[in-house]
């Protein structure tokens, strides 16, 4: 996939990992309930957000977790 985004080709990616999110995307979309929510890139979501890291972007802005502790 990092050679595609060397060639600055359009590559949808859908995870709930969002360390893999953070660490391969230049913008990310947040979903939720079919509804898009946001849309940045990782350093301004979390930047706007005041959090540290993407999970807790998600967190604060649909009040659930996206994987639940087993």
């Amino acid at each position: 996939m990092t050679e595609l985004k060397k060639q600055e080709k359009t590559i949808f990616l859908t995870t709930h990992y969002m360390e893999e999110a953070e660490a391969l995307c230049d913008r990310i979309g947040i979903i939720d309930h079919g509804k898009l929510i946001a849309l940045d890139s990782p350093k301004e979501l979390i930047s706007k957000n005041d959090v540290s890291n993407l999970e807790e972007v998600f967190i604060k802005l649909t009040g659930r977790r996206i994987r639940e502790e087993l």
